[in-house]
């Protein structure tokens, strides 16, 4: 008997919220019912988009005019279909040594902290891939591993 109760008193708080949203916030709940006004069209699909895997990049961390350590990166690239795939597949050794010039340069300029800032790294890679292959090509780059390892 008290679990019928408990259902009923959920049930009618659930009801009453419910009632609640339509009532006082009906622009938020009802394009999320598939409900638009007259003259109003549902917002378009994302475009198609596909994953392309490359091979690790392993690129050296100076200090002191030697290599001390590497940094690796694992990535992905997240491209519009249908042909994103076949540019970033031509552009690939381009996109390395863009990658490897970027790195390089922060390790110039002293900024060896922001390799490890997966933000920072995310955005600036992002930066330089568009540049490459031009926008509208790669809707974002998916870092799936970025660590340091060791000279051994």
């Amino acid at each position: 008997m008290k679990i019928v109760i408990i259902l009923v008193v959920l049930l009618a708080m659930i009801g009453g919220g419910g009632f609640a949203a339509w009532t006082f916030f009906p622009d938020m709940v009802k394009p999320m019912l598939g409900i638009y006004p007259e003259g109003e069209e549902p917002p378009k699909p994302p475009p198609a988009t596909g994953v392309v895997n490359i091979d690790p990049l392993i690129m050296p961390i100076f200090e002191d005019g030697t290599v001390r350590r590497f940094l690796v990166l694992e990535l992905s690239f997240e491209v519009y279909q249908p042909n994103g795939s076949l540019i970033v597949q031509s552009q690939l050794p381009r996109l390395q040594n863009a990658f490897l010039t970027y790195i390089l340069s922060l390790q110039a300029n002293g900024l060896n902290d922001k390799l490890t800032d997966l933000r920072f790294l995310k955005d600036r890679l992002m930066r330089v891939t568009t540049d490459v292959v031009g926008p509208g090509v790669v809707h974002d780059i998916l870092l799936k591993n970025v660590f340091e390892r060791p000279v051994s």
